[in-house]
């Protein structure tokens, strides 16, 4: 089994180290599981530089606004429906923070209804194969890696897989 936590460390800057400490605390302190999830997950396999980074917390994101905010980060938009965060943490690390969630479309071209979810059903509902996995920054998990439609094989491959 690969040393994800290991890699990530070694792959990401300084800032973008503090950065993920301060979402984490910020996460811990409101009761949340967070994961590192996306591109960033893509991007550690691949060896492909880490611009931004995304986070998924099991819980409403909105409600980490303030704890962020005291740990210097700057809000750039949030947004209600799926309660997620775009902001600037120190260092100038650009970074999303969203509530994992499902979609469900009742007609097509209709805007989807969200509902709080699991970090895997949040998995279940992204792009392709190489966009859906997520590395758990929780005790007692920290590190997992959660691959539930082989996307690190399909990157090993070089295929891009389709979910829906």
């Amino acid at each position: 089994m690969a040393d994800y936590i290991y890699t990530l460390e070694t792959r990401l800057s300084p800032d973008q180290q503090k950065a993920v400490a301060v979402v984490v605390d910020a996460a811990k302190v409101a009761g949340m599981n967070v994961y590192l999830t996306g591109g960033a997950i893509r991007d550690i396999i691949t060896g492909f530089p880490i611009r931004d980074l995304d986070f998924t917390v099991q819980g409403n994101a909105l409600k980490l606004q303030k704890e962020l905010e005291r740990a210097g980060a700057v809000v750039g938009a949030a947004d209600d429906e799926t309660r997620s965060l775009l902001l600037t943490l120190p260092g100038g690390v650009r970074a999303e923070i969203g509530m994992a969630h499902s979609e469900r479309y009742d007609k097509v071209g209709k805007p989807p209804q969200i509902a709080p979810a699991t970090i895997i059903e949040d998995l279940r509902r992204r792009d392709f194969t190489v966009n859906a996995m997520a590395l758990s920054l929780n005790e007692g998990s920290r590190g997992l890696l959660m691959d539930p439609f082989n996307g690190a094989a399909d990157i090993e491959a070089k295929v891009i897989r389709v979910l829906h």
